[in-house]
């Protein structure tokens, strides 16, 4: 499962990499555009906020990857291992009902946008939506995926 989870973060780096390649070069070529030839992409603000949305939630299976989201510990370091534990695996049932909740609303979400074709780029709007279900997914995976190493790890791992 770790070579999984490893080959996952290398695809994953490597998808907002070029998403945020991608804002430097429109967003540059604009800038020419604009200042050389007195002219500018009408597309290039759409394609570098949309680019930037996925380069946030591609970011954010990252940082659960990395477990790099932000966590408060002073309360539970006051708490033995096993409690330790309890209150772990109880914070990732919030963390797996948030993104239930995220999940669930994003395939809301994209039904709806489906229909809705941008106007600059003629992509449908549920191209950027479905990255709020690709990270809620991701992230749900990730979790329980945690969990389960919690459940069946000695104590003193924790």
């Amino acid at each position: 499962m770790k070579f999984f989870i490893s080959y996952l973060e290398k695809i994953i780096t490597f998808l907002a990499s070029i998403s945020i390649l991608g804002i430097v070069v429109v967003v540059f070529l604009n800038v020419v555009m604009r200042y050389i030839f007195n002219t500018g992409l009408t597309w290039s603000d759409e394609v570098s906020v949309n680019l930037f949305v996925w380069f946030i939630f591609l970011g954010g299976i990252l940082a659960a990857i990395e477990k790099m989201h932000l966590k408060v510990d002073i309360f539970t370091n006051l708490f033995n291992q096993k409690n330790q534990k309890i209150l772990t695996i109880i914070a990732n049932i919030f963390v797996l009902l948030a993104m239930g909740i995220l999940l669930v609303g994003g395939i809301a979400q994209v039904e709806v946008s489906n229909n809705n074709i941008s106007s600059a780029t003629g992509i449908p709007f549920s191209w950027i939506t479905v990255s709020m279900v690709v990270f809620a997914s991701g992230v749900i995976l990730l979790t329980i995926y945690e969990i389960i190493k919690i459940l069946f790890r000695k104590d003193e791992e924790i």
